[in-house]
């Protein structure tokens, strides 16, 4: 595994419409409050009944729901992200960007490892969920190389 680097898997879409930049889908504090009787809200989840960081990495993950928070998920597998780059039948185009996962802190970003707060939705992802302080998009800096993805099948 690179421990160097994290990769993020995004579809042409995606890039297009983001001119490139990675961004989350929400802005603002990357806290969650789970409410009683949300579906995902189990008492062995590791979720608690406040607003936290740890709500926050839990529910960005929750069942491969893809719930918006102001967290980017990225994974240390370059093979996981062409999976995402490709959609899930395989038919797409897109992109990776190589993230030097080094520098984040130097940048104002945070990290998140999924495993170290619950039991992933997606394991062989090893998901790594990535948060800017100041909420905007990821600092270009930090992206390395974007690579071009082909879509398996047309």
């Amino acid at each position: 595994m690179d421990t160097q680097h994290l990769y993020r898997g995004v579809s042409v879409r995606f890039h297009t419409t983001n001119a490139g930049l990675l961004k989350p889908k929400v802005q603002g504090p990357f806290t969650y409050n789970f409410h009683w009787d949300e579906p995902g809200a189990a008492w062995d989840s590791g979720i608690t009944w406040d607003s936290t960081v740890n709500n926050a990495v839990i529910r960005h993950q929750l069942n491969q729901e893809g719930f918006p928070t102001a967290g980017i998920s990225t994974t240390p597998h370059l093979d996981r992200a062409v999976v995402y780059a490709r959609g899930k039948d395989g038919t797409s185009d897109g992109y990776v960007y190589k993230i030097d996962r080094i520098a984040l802190s130097a940048h104002g970003v945070s990290e998140f490892v999924v495993a170290k707060y619950c039991s992933p939705s997606i394991p062989q992802d090893d998901e790594v969920i990535l948060v800017v302080h100041d909420g905007a998009h990821l600092p270009a800096a930090l992206v390395v190389e974007v690579l071009p993805v082909a879509a398996l099948v047309a």
